[in-house]
């Protein structure tokens, strides 16, 4: 349930921000007009990931092929984090960048449009296939109360975001969320490939030499904890020079 609620909080947490810097930007930039196309791409976006998630985790697709989808999502939310791409600073500002890019074209409600609904998408698949892999380790039911908690938590959090969003307390919980995030999506990387190399076809000798390291390996929780390091070290990285321009703007 905790491990569910954390991962549907954190992408829905995610598009919040984004959706929130989009908008604050368009009405910064004399874009208010396009702001109902924001609102019609997140709510396509994430319709549909709602349908694919659904067809996804269906018997009708090949779980190798479902494997594949998680593991390749999974190593880009390691790489969002270890780039600091998941920190509201950064979110914002990409998304300024962008609105002065294209918000004055002829297309900019398309643009608009297309930009909402892609990351309503992504962040609405994570989620799905993060809960793909929570419920294969343990109760479906739970990890679908936690998912339900984390909507409604993200429901509250849609009303506040404005004032939540210049807090540094709230911005330091992102990054830790970000964290927690990066070992799941390690784990959500070594459960793939472990469902990959028992697929039929699979060359049984690399799954044997790989078994220790992998889900139920003697050796699982150690990898998780060294891979985990890589994430650690950009987000200190990332901190310690958050750190020094403060301190050298105090100077």
């Amino acid at each position: 349930m905790f491990d569910s609620f954390v991962v549907v909080l954190r992408e829905l947490a995610e598009l919040i921000l984004i959706i929130y810097a989009l908008v604050a930007a368009l009405r910064a930039g004399q874009g208010e007009r396009l702001i109902p196309w924001v609102t019609a791409g997140t709510l396509a976006g994430l319709g549909l990931a709602a349908v694919l998630c659904s067809w996804l985790l269906s018997d009708a697709v090949d779980p190798q092929w479902t494997a594949g989808l998680t593991l390749v999502l999974a190593l880009g939310v390691i790489v969002m984090v270890c780039t600091l791409l998941a920190t509201a600073h950064a979110i914002e500002e990409r998304v300024r960048g962008f609105v002065e890019r294209y918000s004055g074209l002829v297309v900019a409600p398309l643009v608009v449009l297309v930009f909402a609904l892609i990351a309503a998408l992504r962040e609405g698949l994570e989620a799905g296939l993060f809960l793909r892999m929570v419920v294969r380790r343990g109760d479906a039911s739970e990890a679908l109360v936690g998912a339900l908690l984390a909507i409604a938590c993200a429901v509250l959090l849609t009303g506040a975001s404005r004032r939540i969003g210049v807090r540094v307390g709230a911005l330091a919980a992102f990054r830790a969320s970000a964290l927690l995030l990066s070992l799941l999506a390690i784990q959500m990387v070594l459960g793939a490939i472990q469902e990959v190399l028992h697929a039929p076809g699979a060359d049984p000798a690399l799954g044997q030499a790989l078994a220790p390291i992998l889900p139920e390996g003697a050796w699982y929780a150690w990898t998780c904890t060294a891979l985990m390091l890589i994430p650690l070290l950009y987000l200190l990285k990332g901190w310690w020079s958050g750190a020094a321009r403060a301190g050298a703007g105090w100077r």
